[in-house]
């Protein structure tokens, strides 16, 4: 097999630092600048055209039906493997991972007959009606196949958000900066994700349109390309699917495609405090059986995944990460059903928040009612009239034209079907672009979810 440390980006520095050392302790002297780049021009023409290729890994991995997660431990290439039913410490493996420099190791597991993954809420602010979609958060940030939920965590000043944050990351993913502000351009986001294997911001305001779609890429996968030179025509292309966590004092999320990627938490104010070191010290003491426990939480709910499906009444965007929650559930021994009464409560208070964001949906809302809920077809132009009526006073970024009136209800649809209202655009219909409005024909179920 193969010792983890020596896979490195070939252009990064420290490729470049380690095989400038290995010519000094080989020639005994320093090697010219010049011959450095012409070395790693060859090499780079080497791996690109004559030499095998294999996928390389940032903290997670999976082979077979296995899934490997890299320790990066000092020293040795040790990564925990785990199975549907068990998990073990494995110093020979076929995964390669890169370990850049920001990556902190993880301790060694060690299972304790005293301890379980429910220790983790002494030291994480998560309300007791939100645990079961933390944890399942967690299991499903092992598993580098399919979408990721993005976790954002609300809370006012004072309810440990972002020390919640931060220990929810270290337990998967260390990291020197487990906390960063949020990135200002797509490019900053997808930089921070190509050398992340979790990306974390904290008291994140406010997201950008842009911002909010690259987060979308992100959580299902995709890339971001950017001209390398501008005296070339080259690429360069940053590919990558990654977990997302973010907190904040009010709701960034309110893009509806994202919403529908969300999973949202409020912890609750705090009402007595401990010293950070204290519970530093605590979580150190206690995080090599934390992480056992989440190992070997992982494992049984593997083996219960097979078994596993969905009711055929829930319709859910993220079913991958519903079934693992049901997995999971059963894994625990929780009661029947309360993953997906936990999970619908919180999206339905996104959605809501959702609502309270658009000032768009919020009169189409009052407009719909107004006509004691009967549905109708209708030109856009008609109907971008009589809902404007219903606007809030000072209402911001209302649209100005019937097309942006449009285009705004087109966003805000996933929302309103929520809620009950199905509106779909009908396309030009007789020169004249039509909407079709009508109440949504599982309306009093989904209301009772």
């Amino acid at each position: 097999m193969h010792d983890i440390e020596t896979t490195y980006h070939l252009n990064s520095s420290r490729f470049k630092s380690w095989f400038m050392a290995e010519f000094y302790k080989t020639t005994g002297k320093a090697a010219r600048d010049q011959s450095v780049r012409e070395a790693l021009q060859v090499l780079e023409g080497l791996a690109l055209h004559d030499a095998e290729q294999k996928p390389v890994h940032v903290r997670v991995a999976k082979v077979e039906q296995a899934y490997l997660i890299d320790l990066a431990q000092d020293g040795n290439s040790i990564a925990a493997k785990i199975e549907a039913g068990s998990w073990s410490l494995v110093q020979q493996h076929e995964g390669r991972f890169l370990r850049p420099e920001t990556m902190r190791p993880m301790p060694t597991p060690i299972a304790a007959a005293d301890s379980s993954i429910h220790d983790l809420w002494q030291f994480v602010n998560v309300p007791e009606q939100a645990r079961l979609l933390v944890l399942a958060w967690l299991l499903e940030s092992l598993r580098p196949e399919g979408a990721f939920p993005v976790l954002e965590i609300l809370g006012e000043a004072g309810s440990a958000k972002s020390t919640t944050q931060r220990y929810l990351r270290t337990l998967i993913d260390p990291n020197a900066s487990n906390l960063r502000s949020p990135p200002k351009t797509v490019e900053d986001l997808f930089i921070t994700a190509g050398v992340n294997w979790v990306v974390s911001f904290e008291n994140v305001s406010h997201l950008s349109a842009p911002l909010q779609d690259g987060l979308c890429v992100l959580a299902t996968g995709g890339g971001y390309a950017k001209r390398k030179l501008y005296s070339d025509g080259d690429e360069s292309v940053i590919n990558v699917m990654r977990p997302v966590v973010l907190n904040g004092i009010s709701a960034c999320v309110t893009a509806h495609d994202l919403i529908d990627r969300a999973v949202c938490i409020e912890p609750q104010r705090i009402e007595k405090r401990q010293e950070d070191t204290q519970i530093e010290q605590a979580f150190q003491a206690a995080y090599p059986s934390l992480l056992a426990s989440l190992f070997d939480l992982m494992a049984r709910t593997l083996a219960e995944l097979p078994t596993t499906q969905l009711p055929e009444s829930e319709n859910i965007r993220m079913a991958g990460f519903a079934r693992l929650g049901l997995a999971m559930e059963r894994a625990l021994g929780a009661p029947q059903g309360e993953f997906l009464r936990q999970f619908h409560a919180a999206r339905s208070e996104s959605i809501s928040r959702t609502i309270d964001s658009s000032p768009v949906a919020l009169a189409f809302i009052d407009w719909f009612e107004s006509q004691a809920g009967q549905g109708r077809d209708i030109p856009v132009k008609q109907l971008f009239a009589e809902v404007e009526r219903f606007k809030s006073l000072g209402a911001e970024a209302w649209p100005k034209t019937a097309k942006g009136f449009g285009d705004a209800l087109r966003r805000a649809a996933t929302s309103l079907r929520y809620v009950g209202i199905e509106v779909k655009s009908l396309g030009k219909i007789g020169g004249t672009v039509k909407w079709s409005i009508r109440r949504s024909s599982n309306w009093k179920a989904e209301a009772n979810d």
